[in-house]
């Protein structure tokens, strides 16, 4: 008897026939695999790997969707070890495959496309989204600045200021690798959306014709989401978004994350005043601050139309008002 097609399978039915990619990815480790739990799906989906040592491990597996840069996950090993090596900043350990590989990719008959799998220390605790406090934001502010500070000083690419192969260069609104699908809104926008793009666009071309300053890696998603607290620590976890750009995009992002909580002014104050116990702000005009906000809206919001997961229209809906806002200069957006 055939088995369904992974289309018509349940969420529930994905997430178990992605768990044989998980526990065929593992057999490259060397890891003695008691158990493979199901942890958690956003974009990726994450298993947790609990060991006979005792030891457990998260295992990222890639979705059907290929929107990231060829070489990110070597990339992002690289960056992780270089700031383990380097700083004492709290990242989870990429576990590298028996033959050294960063990524094991696995092709199942029954899933589609062949699936990346990236292994990862274990954090325990909850994400900042579940428990967000002052203090907390106030830690991931200061992370942020040092990530900044090592990536400044960090030589990736082939050459000085050469982005390395792995990261998207920042220099676009719709870096991910997705077509624009915007257009498909006009119905309900008009063409108010393709004009925030063009507009946004400027603002980004603009920033990089006079940049502020070499650009470096970003992390690329500092968002609540990829947070870890535990004890009044903090882990910045998921460097898999990682950019080539300017520390004014990455603080925006974080900073855009902060928005969806009732204290969000209090919270994005807080960020900004950790970050600044490490290095200054990364000042520009309201112009250019209002683009970068609207840039992040943008990109989430074409890669949601790409993605196409439940809840679509409740996510353009949030991400759609307030470029418009800005489009009918209704403050900063």
């Amino acid at each position: 008897m055939s088995r369904r097609a992974f289309g018509e399978l349940t969420e529930r039915g994905r997430i178990r026939r992605i768990g044989g990619i998980a526990r065929a990815a593992l057999q490259s480790y060397d890891v003695d695999v008691v158990r493979v739990s199901y942890a958690a799906r956003a974009f990726n989906t994450v298993f947790r790997v609990d060991t006979a040592s005792g030891t457990s491990y998260a295992l990222r597996v890639s979705p059907e969707q290929r929107i990231h840069a060829d070489g990110c996950e070597e990339l992002e090993a690289e960056w992780v070890a270089a700031i383990r090596r380097d700083t004492d900043v709290p990242v989870p350990a990429v576990i590298r495959a028996r033959d050294g590989a960063a990524v094991v990719t696995v092709d199942a008959v029954d899933v589609p496309v062949p699936r990346t799998c990236v292994l990862f220390e274990w954090v325990p605790g909850v994400t900042l989204r579940r428990r967000v406090t002052e203090g907390a934001v106030r830690t991931t502010g200061a992370l942020t600045a040092r990530l900044h500070e090592h990536a400044a000083t960090l030589a990736v690419g082939p050459d000085a200021g050469v982005p390395p192969r792995g990261a998207f260069v920042a220099d676009h609104v719709l870096y991910l690798r997705s077509p624009n699908r915007l257009p498909e809104l006009r119905d309900r926008y008009g063409t108010a959306l393709d004009d925030a793009l063009a507009r946004a666009q400027q603002v980004l071309d603009a920033l990089w014709r006079d940049p502020p300053h070499p650009p470096h890696l970003l992390h690329g998603d500092i968002q609540p989401g990829n947070v870890m607290v535990r004890r009044g620590g903090v882990t910045i976890l998921d460097f898999q978004d990682l950019v080539w750009g300017f520390d004014l995009q990455d603080v925006w992002i974080a900073q855009r994350g902060l928005e969806l909580f009732e204290d969000a002014a209090e919270l994005q104050a807080a960020f900004r005043t950790g970050y600044e116990t490490v290095r200054p702000w990364p000042e520009a005009d309201d112009v250019t601050v209002a683009a970068i906000r609207m840039t992040r809206h943008l990109n989430l919001l074409n890669f949601g139309l790409d993605f196409g997961r439940p809840g679509l229209d409740e996510f353009v809906e949030r991400h759609a008002a307030p470029v418009m806002a800005w489009m009918r200069g209704e403050g900063t957006g």
